[in-house]
């Protein structure tokens, strides 16, 4: 019920803006327009764009300047069909907390609740992965030091522990991934076909959320 995903640059304003919703012709047919003020943000009002804000943080952390470097990731988190309604806001503004007390609030771009779409609503959390630049001193932006294969591992039961400590019964562990073989992105979930993605995570038990 959760997937990560990590964009270079040159992705981050396209995701951003589809986050949004201020694409003039989205790609997702599945948005529902009529809905769309239902969705809502729970990221810090800093009184800039999420962008503006994105390359704002980026400039004070050391990024090496290649294009393939990843410099944005974004968790998605889904409701769970058995959680009742009146219930969505608090599982959403707890995993909000558990995000951003695990990468930093300072680092959150965008987190933003989609509600108008045919699925379950879900949480777009984007973030600056960063971590400590042993070698020019400060912070760094590095996706793999912080998305590693231990991260994805314990990411779910670690959520699913918050969660409980703060009052929502919500299992959000399951093993879909494992019987797809594999994490997929969004375009092969739809087409069904397997080829890995972001991260080559196998036998784990890292759920698949959709990323729209």
């Amino acid at each position: 019920m959760a997937s990560v995903q990590k964009f270079a640059d040159y992705e981050v304003a396209a995701q951003l803006n589809h986050n949004e919703r201020i694409i003039a012709v989205p790609s997702n047919e599945d948005i529902d327009h009529d809905r769309t003020r239902e969705n809502y943000s729970l990221a810090p009002k800093r009184g800039i764009s999420s962008f503006d804000y994105y390359k704002e943080r980026k400039a004070q952390l050391h990024c090496y300047r290649r294009k393939d470097v990843k410099t944005m990731a974004g968790w998605i988190i889904t409701a769970p069909k058995d959680l009742p309604l009146y219930e969505h806001r608090k599982f959403f503004e707890t995993c909000y907390q558990f995000l951003s007390e695990k990468y930093g609030e300072k680092n959150v771009i965008q987190a933003i609740v989609h509600c108008d779409e045919g699925g379950q609503p879900h949480l777009h959390f984007c973030f600056i992965p960063t971590s400590t630049d042993n070698k020019h001193g400060g912070e760094k932006i590095c996706a793999n030091d912080v998305l590693t294969r231990r991260e994805l591992r314990n990411f779910h039961p670690e959520l699913n522990r918050f969660l409980s400590e703060h009052g929502i019964d919500a299992n959000i562990t399951s093993g879909i991934t494992r019987r797809q073989g594999g994490n997929r992105t969004v375009k092969e979930l739809k087409e069904g076909r397997t080829r890995d993605w972001t991260v080559n995570i196998r036998n784990e038990d890292i759920s698949v959320g959709r990323w729209n």
